[in-house]
């Protein structure tokens, strides 16, 4: 707002000065001091350094520099005649010199601008200068109010003109808030308390100027004797600055009561998060100890379960022998090879259980990796799926990189690769294809199996590996623990396991394994480096 008003003012009447010869405001009154075109200049140039300094940038703050540097050596200049009473410079009349209250103003308002961006404490001078320069005309302006020409003039009209003393007052205040966030100034803009105290009670430094003026006024219009002038303006100081302590200390009272009652809030914030910290660490030993109880139960119910299942394997395994031997008994054959299934699923679905709680308990699966074809354990699973595909009409289709050998436990990548295929032959629809996919990557193997059915819905990608969670157009179609299995056992390998999906095309899960150290090398050919035949 300084620079808004002061520079275009500066402009007008430097204008006025050079097409003129004259102060444009001050020329209607014939007894104030004028604004000389060398004060109109310096104006100029600190509102546009000012300007330059708001807006940024390198090249900004050069010509700031230049611009206030000139106004230094202006004002330097002006004070050097008075000094050494030179009455008048080359082409410059006396009578256009600044005066040396306005000329003092600018050497303060001037280095102020210099200084306001530089490193360490420059802010902090730059801000006590501007406060220094702002005394300059707010003395000035109270000369005029209070009639007392001294102040504002010395010998024949050399002075400060009114609107000179109130361009240069906008300036300073402009300088001293420049950069509020940082130096002395900040104490005040801050939103703390401290800086709420301070703006609260910052009219209480003006309010000797207010009382002064009150009591000046009265004493113009015949309202208040001359004589009782000063005993009036000691007393109003007396009832204003006790006002103003009575103030202070009720602000002060009511920040002392929040503060300790904003202590008291975190006390018992903190006795609470104790109290839940507590808590939290007996549910979690209980989570602990009841997960401990839980695998142990499992482990014996396993236990006490694998045994029975295991003579009931063996005796339907020894009731198909004797019945293949006794005639008529091929009827029966189906029946016990059907009982078999169901107790070898139910194993299946034992230790799928045991998988699943030691999942849960944040144990990884125990694996022994060997180094294994790839190719071999890929055709084993889709051998093992072949008959379920083949009665749905799926085709499937191995696209195998040869000699891969992968670093794993057989039977657990076993497991793996029958839940993927497992679940693309379920939700590929009739003549479709299931793929199965490997290839090499820096240091591991990667499989990928995809499918051509309906694919995945995006919004329930993320919860695909949890534990029991079903797609919502696959529910009741399993016990939805096969890819939180599958997930942990690739995960006990070192590899990761991911899925890519899309509504209507298919999905593709894949899942990586550490390449084996003595992974098998090629074939040789007769093209090959350094081939023997």
């Amino acid at each position: 707002m300084a620079v808004a008003l002061v520079l275009p003012l500066g402009v007008v009447q430097l204008v006025g000065w050079v097409l003129l010869g004259r102060d444009l405001l001050a020329s209607a009154f014939s007894d104030l001091p004028l604004m000389v075109p060398a004060t109109a200049a310096c104006l100029i140039l600190a509102a546009l350094a000012m300007l330059w300094l708001l807006k940024g940038g390198p090249t900004r703050h050069v010509l700031a520099g230049l611009a206030a540097a000139l106004v230094v050596a202006a004002s330097l200049l002006t004070l050097a005649s008075y000094a050494w009473s030179w009455d008048a410079l080359p082409g410059y009349p006396p009578l256009r010199r600044m005066s040396p209250q306005t000329a003092l103003g600018f050497l303060l308002l001037g280095p102020s601008l210099l200084c306001v961006d530089r490193r360490g404490r420059g802010t902090a001078w730059a801000q006590l200068l501007a406060l220094a320069a702002l005394l300059v005309p707010l003395t000035v302006l109270l000369g005029y109010f209070f009639a007392e020409h001294r102040i504002y003039r010395i010998r024949g009209s050399i002075g400060v003109a009114p609107h000179s003393a109130v361009s240069l007052l906008l300036l300073s205040l402009g300088a001293l808030f420049l950069r509020p966030d940082r130096g002395p100034v900040r104490a005040v803009t801050s939103e703390a308390a401290g800086g709420v105290m301070a703006r609260r009670m910052l009219f209480a430094g003006l309010l000797p100027v207010g009382v002064g003026v009150l009591v000046e006024l009265g004493v113009r219009l015949r309202w208040v004797d001359a004589s009782l002038a000063w005993p009036l303006f000691a007393v109003a100081m007396m009832v204003s600055l006790t006002a103003v302590v009575w103030r202070a200390a009720v602000v002060s009272n009511r920040l002392h009561e929040e503060q300790a009652e904003a202590r008291r809030l975190a006390g018992q914030e903190a006795e609470l998060q104790r109290h839940l910290a507590a808590e939290n660490a007996r549910l979690a030993h209980a989570a602990e100890a009841a997960a401990r109880e839980r695998e142990e139960v499992l482990a014996i119910v396993s236990h006490d379960l694998k045994n029975p299942l295991a003579t009931v394997r063996l005796s339907a395994a020894v009731l198909d022998q004797k019945l293949a031997r006794l005639p008529g008994g091929e009827a029966l054959q189906g029946r016990v090879a059907a009982m078999d299934r169901a107790a070898l699923v139910m194993l299946g679905l034992i230790t799928r259980m045991l998988d699943a709680a030691r999942l849960d308990a944040g144990q990884p699966l125990a694996v022994e990796p060997r180094p294994e074809p790839v190719s071999e354990l890929i055709g084993e699973a889709l051998a093992l799926i072949e008959p379920q595909a083949a009665r749905c009409n799926i085709h499937l289709e191995p696209r195998l990189a040869p000699g891969l050998m992968a670093l794993c436990d057989r039977e657990r990548i076993l497991q793996v690769l029958a839940n993927l295929l497992g679940n693309a032959v379920k939700f590929t629809p009739k003549d479709g294809t299931v793929t199965v996919e490997t290839t090499e990557a820096p240091g591991e193997v990667r499989v990928a199996v995809r499918d051509t059915g309906p694919g995945i819905p995006e919004d329930e990608l993320p919860r695909l590996f949890q534990r029991h969670w079903q797609s919502r157009g696959t529910a009741h179609r399993g016990s939805g623990l096969g890819l939180y299995i599958a997930k942990g056992l690739v995960e006990a390998h070192g590899g990761r396991l991911w899925v890519e999906s899309t509504v209507g095309t298919g999905s593709t899960f894949h899942f990586t394994l550490p390449l084996a150290p003595e992974r098998r090398p090629p074939h040789p050919t007769l093209d090959s480096p350094g081939a023997e035949v």
